[in-house]
């Protein structure tokens, strides 16, 4: 059995340490597995915070078996859940907060999508227009109905409302923010609310001044976690930059990474969030980091799934390979 990839170093790609119902986009890891992978990381690599990381691939010291850890997006869970098993471990990361939601109680549009779709059990109609195509549905009651929570948007899809889910997120996703948040409030107020648990939420502004200690720091993750590439290039710069002083001010400190949302990046945006003096940018290339041949804005990281220590190391190996 394969035990992880002592050769090459990487950085891991996390959202959330929760037991959502379901989960289509594999965001959860779950508290118990969060912390069998610490411990697995701990004995197999070197655990590095970010900043560290980077410097050291700069001097050409950076170990062979290192590894960063990130979050994306700044669910209140990362400060409930994983700041203390972070702590108790001893293990460094770095949050980078979506700052358009903080302090908000409004789900993210894909969270709102996944409530109003695949956790209704009663049968859910509705006709919006999505760039001058009208998308109808009418679904009937699930009448067996229950959490899917295995079901992942890359496998087939096993019911019609995955189905819909799957291609109701393609057509939203690279929507101007203004016009995909008014979509999802007309889908919001034909399906009902979408209920949602304490921790499905974006931390506030006093919640993250508390996230920073000595193992966890903080990171930019733009405003609309709209995929850049879709917007204008000044449109760009406004995400970047008022993403960053928000967190800047919030946390009292210079802020020196940055993660593109959905990993969406072109040369452009990488020379923009270089320009606004950033150290180090992040993709979701699902790769090693390759000590001789890597761009400091456009870094690849592996994604964590929800699986137990020495499954993560196997999944490390094998993407890294």
């Amino acid at each position: 059995m394969l035990r992880g990839n002592r050769s090459r170093p990487v950085i891991l790609m996390y959202h959330r340490i929760a037991r959502p119902p379901v989960d289509p986009w594999g965001l959860a890891v779950s508290p118990d597995n969060f912390r069998s992978q610490l411990q697995a990381l701990k004995r197999s690599r070197t655990p590095l915070a970010m900043d560290e990381f980077v410097a050291r691939l700069e001097r050409g010291s950076l170990p062979a078996n290192a590894v960063a850890l990130t979050f994306d997006d700044g669910y209140l869970d990362n400060l409930e859940q994983a700041k203390p098993v972070l702590e108790a471990e001893q293990v460094p990361a770095t949050v980078l907060v979506t700052t358009g939601w903080v302090g908000s109680e409004k789900l993210f549009w894909w969270d709102e999508l996944t409530r109003l779709i695949l956790l209704a059990r009663e049968p859910i109609a509705a006709q919006i227009e999505i760039e001058g195509e009208t998308v109808a549905f009418d679904l009937g009651p699930a009448d067996d109905w229950e959490p899917r929570q295995t079901w992942r948007t890359w496998e087939p899809a096993r019911s019609e409302r995955e189905k819909l889910y799957h291609d109701l997120w393609t057509r939203l996703q690279r929507l101007d923010d203004a016009e995909r948040e008014r979509l999802v409030a007309r889908l919001s107020a034909a399906l009902g609310e979408a209920k949602a648990g304490r921790e499905d939420r974006v931390m506030t502004r006093a919640e993250l001044a508390t996230l920073r200690s000595p193992m966890v720091e903080m990171g930019v993750h733009a405003v609309t976690h709209q995929p850049l590439t879709s917007m204008p290039i000044e449109k760009r710069r406004r995400e970047i930059s008022e993403s960053l002083a928000t967190c800047e001010e919030i946390a009292g400190t210079a802020m020196t990474g940055f993660a593109y949302p959905h990993g969406d990046l072109d040369p452009a945006t990488a020379r923009v969030v270089a320009e606004m003096g950033f150290a180090w940018a992040v993709s979701t290339e699902s790769a090693a980091v390759d000590r001789g041949n890597y761009d400091r804005f456009a870094l690849p990281r592996i994604m964590a799934t929800d699986v137990p220590g020495d499954r993560l190391l196997n999944h490390i190996a094998h993407e890294a390979a």
